[in-house]
């Protein structure tokens, strides 16, 4: 087990209130990380994050079109196109991050499509940064694991899309500024 806490004074720009803080606590278990992002001390929704995307080893590193014998063209269904080998040439498969994690709202408004984007990218930062940092010695026991974050949504109530993308990277930098 490993914990890790923080309190950061949120800038006046952001326009959440005067004096308001960001504190930020996470328990890491061998399965599970327990993230709560408090706005003034307040909580109100409680979401599961799991990790059920397709693994980056799964996707090939080949193009599409070693996929096809040489010389036979396809014909896309529905269109009268149709695409030779050469033309595949450069696609390659993609990963898409934000569909590595099923994302379920255990308290609060799960019809707030913020929060999930919002809680997927903090999976990510962990992914990409936190775990792989070594922070809380579990590396080896458990590479990969599912959190349950806990957060005020009035981070995002109140801001105007404008500030939408600022309060996450700062939510997100608090974060990473926890395990230094």
């Amino acid at each position: 087990m490993f914990a890790a806490e923080s309190r950061v004074a949120i800038p006046d720009s952001f326009q959440l209130g005067c004096n308001s803080v960001l504190e930020s606590s996470a328990v890491h278990f061998s399965n599970k990380v327990l993230l709560q992002i408090r706005l003034n001390g307040e909580l109100d929704t409680c979401l599961e994050v799991k990790s059920k995307g397709l693994p980056t080893s799964s996707l090939q590193t080949g193009s599409l079109g070693e996929h096809f014998s040489e010389g036979q063209s396809q014909q896309a269904e529905g269109s009268g196109e149709t695409y030779d080998d050469e033309d595949l040439e450069n696609f390659t498969p993609a990963e898409d991050s934000l569909s590595n994690f099923q994302i379920s709202t255990r308290l609060g408004d799960s019809n707030d499509m913020k929060l999930p984007i919002v809680c997927s990218q903090i999976a990510e930062l962990y992914y990409k940064a936190v775990f792989p940092a070594n922070a809380d010695q579990l590396r080896d026991v458990a590479p990969v694991r599912d959190f349950v974050i806990s957060l005020s949504a009035k981070f995002f109530r109140k801001s105007s899309s404008d500030n939408e993308f600022q309060t996450l990277l700062f939510i997100l930098q608090a974060i990473k500024n926890m395990y230094l």
